[in-house]
């Protein structure tokens, strides 16, 4: 079930910070990515439009001197303009972008396909642009959705060819990476397994709740967890895809200035996911219902670069579910946005 393989590098490189970032789009990994560095003492400058993140969500961060939020549009010239300025007056130090502004949502693609191609199509090129003319390294929440739907029986390294895509949200992944070799610019996708697990910010409207969260959020409330497509998936913690993102900045090369890394630290089948939640409900004395979960098991498997940056697995799905667990069990019973 272990997928990440380290392909061993002589003289692997240490993790690179900068003094000050930016992270466009404060939501579930934003939030948690920003949290990170400001407790390691980074200036952050976050850029968000509230768009599936109420702004509320983040008066914890702005209680942080070091945070400074820009509301505002990623698609508007003028909005990531004002960012950049902000995070370029923190320091004399070039500083990181790390673009996670992006509609994430397949459902939402397809009830709203307009603002996702504005928000993940034109959004992500107004940041590119604007970080190549200032020579600023973008470290892009990518996916591993772009090696397509049917990875089964494979081994997926970074040289593997995009695959078939089935919605606009992921699709979209994919045309950022192609459109940062075309606007030039360093460059690292990190192309993020589904994220999953507690952070600071976290997501109750079932469209934007990926299925771990949202397998748990039902359980509490005593719902069948149906599993009607049982096909293995690749995962990563919250706190790992933090970590993932922060060492990928260490890739960032002007001899080789478009750079891609696997995130994946699990494959495991929609089917065990429900079965995980099902345990971590035996352990809190509740009865968890699953149908449709058969007996195969993950099929195919990652390799990734990470490793040789220094990145290791923190946190499997068995082992944090259960804080995810306690989070949605002190809350309201409903999910609200």
């Amino acid at each position: 079930m272990l997928v990440i393989v380290r392909r061993c590098v002589q003289g692997a490189t240490s993790r690179i910070r900068a003094v000050a970032v930016l992270v466009t789009g404060v939501g579930y990994i934003g939030a948690a990515l920003a949290t990170s560095l400001l407790d390691d003492g980074v200036q952050v400058v976050g850029l968000e439009n509230g768009y599936c993140t109420p702004l509320a969500a983040l008066d914890p961060l702005r209680t942080s001197p070091e945070f400074t939020l820009i509301e505002g549009d990623v698609a508007n010239p003028t909005d990531v303009a004002r960012a950049m300025e902000a995070v370029l007056a923190l320091s004399a130090d070039p500083p990181v972008v790390y673009h996670l502004a992006a509609q994430p949502s397949a459902a939402i693609a397809v009830r709203d396909p307009d603002y996702t191609e504005r928000a993940n199509l034109v959004g992500a090129r107004v940041v590119l642009q604007a970080a190549k003319e200032h020579g600023l390294t973008v470290v892009f929440g990518g996916s591993f959705r772009v090696y397509g739907d049917e990875v089964t029986g494979q081994t997926i390294t970074e040289d593997t060819p995009y695959g078939r895509i089935g919605d606009l949200a992921h699709l979209s992944k994919l045309y950022v990476e192609q459109l940062a070799r075309t606007i030039g610019g360093l460059f690292v996708s990190v192309r993020l397994g589904v994220v999953y697990g507690l952070g600071p910010v976290i997501k109750t409207d079932p469209p934007f709740m990926t299925v771990p969260n949202v397998f748990t959020s039902r359980a509490i409330r005593g719902e069948i967890l149906e599993v009607f497509d049982d096909r293995p998936v690749g995962f990563i913690h919250l706190e790992d895809a933090v970590q993932a993102l922060l060492v990928a900045a260490d890739f960032a090369e002007p001899s080789d200035p478009w750079q891609v890394v696997n995130a994946v630290t699990e494959v495991v089948t929609i089917g065990q996911v429900a079965q995980h939640v099902q345990r971590v409900g035996q352990a809190h004395n509740t009865f968890v219902r699953v149908n449709g979960a058969s007996s195969e098991p993950a099929t195919f498997s990652v390799e990734s670069r990470l490793p040789d940056s220094g990145f290791t697995q923190s946190r499997s799905m068995g082992e944090a579910l259960g804080a995810v667990w306690d989070y949605f069990a002190a809350g309201p019973a409903e999910p609200s946005a």
